[in-house]
């Protein structure tokens, strides 16, 4: 009998802490809500920021397409999509151009679909941030188009990062993932890191002078995943490594070979200050590279470096194909959390001061 009861208490008790686990639950899912943001709308809110201060942790701020003149700070929670999820026609541009016009310092937070421009600094700022997802952007027009100092597990996912001084810095970050973006036509390194390590770089397409800036650093870092059978940003057969192009046209995936057709170079790629790509990507599918620069703006590239006084030799014809095709037969390239949409060719713009100033940067550094 004694035995009976205690089990029966014991039920009772397992019983209790599932119905209170699941209250809460409930509770947590019911408590987060969604706000709107649309300047021309009665009700909501007219800024960005005004609905990041009203937000709780959880919240969705989902924005209307529209130029919002902000340097927005993003410190809880939240996840911040534009309506359109396209970064064409949802825009942040930096009310101080010194500061970054997204700067993100708080935990797990999203931000995507929008495009990102003319700062100073950076155009998405994560500082000290964790756990975030960075995703669906152009960033363009700043010294960084994206920065992270001191930052830790984020993904750096399915953005264009192009026309910056520099496209993508890590400092002092450690263990973020930076996949299939489109990190290609910027004035300085595509990628920059310093005292940062046990980041995984995979799935990316460089098109720079210069794709990663000699460090000792690089080598501290991963530069392909584990071999997968899923179709990759080149529409390979593959997710390995990157795909290493150069303005020329005589980058490493450019040139390789691939004797067994397998859409992955036969060689690695050893990178500037050590490291390597063991699997870098070949361009099995060239119609694939084509629809990637149909997504980029060499013209505003070329005009940037005339302004630098730099002249810029580049291939006319990406891949050996045919200009105008459409995007790789209309499939999304999809990543384990969300779709990178894909967005018609951009607009050509170039925001000459900041670049002016960026490019005094460089050279005063490197001096």
């Amino acid at each position: 009998m004694k035995n009976i009861k205690e089990k029966g208490s014991q039920a009772l008790k397992i019983t209790a802490t599932v119905f209170i686990l699941a209250v809460i639950c409930m509770s947590s899912a019911a408590s987060a809500a969604n706000l709107h943001v649309d300047p021309e709308a009665e009700e909501g809110y007219t800024t960005i920021q005004a609905a990041v201060d009203a937000a709780n942790a959880g919240d969705t701020i989902f924005v209307s397409p529209g130029t919002y003149v902000e340097n927005l700070k993003i410190d809880k929670q939240v996840r911040i999509w534009s309506d359109s999820r396209n970064p064409e026609n949802t825009i942040v541009r930096p009310a101080d151009p010194a500061e970054s016009p997204v700067e993100i310092t708080g935990e797990r937070v999203t931000f995507s679909g929008f495009g990102v421009e003319n700062s100073e600094k950076a155009g998405i700022l994560l500082s000290g941030a964790t756990s975030c997802f960075i995703n669906n952007n152009r960033a363009q027009n700043s010294k960084y188009g994206i920065l992270l100092q001191d930052a830790e597990s984020n993904n750096i996912n399915g953005n264009v990062i192009t026309l910056n001084e520099a496209g993508l810095r890590l400092e002092s970050s450690r263990s973020n993932t930076i996949q299939d973006n489109l990190i290609a036509y910027n004035y300085g390194p595509g990628i920059s890191l310093e005292e940062s390590s046990r980041n995984i770089f995979f799935n990316n397409y460089f098109k720079n002078t210069e794709n990663i800036e000699e460090n000792a650093a690089n080598a501290d870092n991963t530069w392909q995943s584990t071999l997968t059978v899923k179709r990759n940003l080149i529409r390979g057969p593959y997710i390995g490594g990157n795909f290493w192009a150069d303005i020329e046209g005589t980058g490493y995936s450019e040139t390789c070979e691939d004797k067994n057709s397998n859409g992955i170079c036969d060689a690695s790629y050893t990178l500037n200050g050590g490291g390597s790509d063991n699997s870098p990507l070949f361009p099995k599918v060239p119609s694939a590279v084509t629809a990637l620069e149909n997504k980029l703006d060499a013209e505003a590239y070329e005009l940037g470096m005339e302004t630098r006084g730099v002249e810029v030799n580049e291939t006319e014809n990406p891949a050996g194909e045919q200009t105008g095709e459409n995007g790789p037969e209309g499939e999304e390239n999809k990543t384990a959390e969300t779709e990178t949409s894909e967005n018609g060719t951009p607009a050509p713009g170039i925001g000459f001061a900041i670049m002016a100033a960026g490019a005094a940067y460089f050279l005063k550094r490197r001096k």
